[in-house]
């Protein structure tokens, strides 16, 4: 058997990319780490209730924006006030696609999609 322990997503700019997921998502950087071997800075971010992390990777020398593909894959975030934020998200027109349940979808900086969750979906 295997646990989850974290899911990484590459970034061009850690410093906007770690402003974003703390002010849209509330996520706060659990621990930093410096691979300069591969030229990388990670930055691990969590939710204070789960153990699982959003890992998020820059690599150093790139200067060029990442093409993501046709089927980019999402992370999933469960809201403890879905409505709150949602409304919030909405405000700052970070959502591009809801369903009819009301669950919706937002991208980082860097394209990434995030699918947010109320707390009994």
């Amino acid at each position: 058997m295997t646990t989850l322990k974290h899911a990484c997503v590459h970034v061009l700019d850690l410093p906007r990319s770690l402003r974003f997921y703390q002010e849209a998502l509330g996520l706060t950087p659990q621990r930093e780490l410096s691979m300069p071997e591969r030229n990388w800075a990670l930055v691990f971010l969590g939710d204070g209730v789960t153990e699982f992390q959003l890992e998020l990777c820059q690599e150093l020398d790139r200067s060029e924006p990442f093409h993501l593909g046709d089927d980019t894959p999402h992370v999933a975030l469960v809201a403890d006030d879905f409505d709150t934020l949602k409304a919030r998200h909405k405000e700052q027109g970070l959502i591009f696609d809801e369903l009819p349940s009301g669950i919706y979808f937002i991208r980082d900086p860097d394209g990434h999609i995030l699918e947010i969750l109320p707390q009994q979906a």
